[in-house]
């Protein structure tokens, strides 16, 4: 069975940092186990957890969203919730295990920004990382929400 750190340093959110930064962060959290179908957060709810996939499959999914409602497929190394670590705000998106089984790890947002402000090192990179991925998720919804036509070069 994988560890925290061996998932985690495969992160991109993790690029960058040592493996006894890794490990560092790793001690904030703890492990989850869902089954398929569990709902491991809903939309509009108030909580600053950020979470890693270790095993298994989860599908991000929006009320909003016309048509089918599944947004993404994540896997082991990606990660949801930062949003709510970094604007305090209800959640945006449910998230729910599609595989039989699915292993999360759990960090607590307010542990996570404490750390950041601790070990300046690795917040700088950690929130770099953070707003790049945040860019690459936002890019993609955009992409996704174009018509046809806006999409076409001339």
């Amino acid at each position: 069975m994988n560890t925290p750190v061996d998932v985690l340093k495969t992160a991109d959110l993790f690029t960058g940092l040592t493996q006894e930064q890794i490990a560092t962060i790793t001690a904030l959290g703890e492990r989850h186990t869902y089954h398929k179908h569990d709902l491991i957060i809903c939309a509009g709810e108030w909580d600053d957890a950020f979470y890693i996939v270790l095993s298994g499959q989860v599908e991000v999914i929006s009320e909003e969203a016309q048509g089918t409602p599944t947004l993404v497929v994540l896997g082991a190394g990606q990660g949801f919730g930062e949003m709510a670590v970094l604007d305090a705000g209800p959640r945006s998106a449910t998230i729910r295990c599609i595989s039989e089984r699915a292993e999360v790890f759990a960090i607590a947002g307010r542990r996570l920004l404490q750390l950041c402000r601790r070990e300046s090192d690795i917040g700088q990179q950690l929130m770099y990382n953070l707003a790049r991925d945040l860019a690459f998720k936002l890019r993609h919804r955009n992409l996704a929400l174009q018509s046809p036509e806006e999409g076409v070069s001339r």
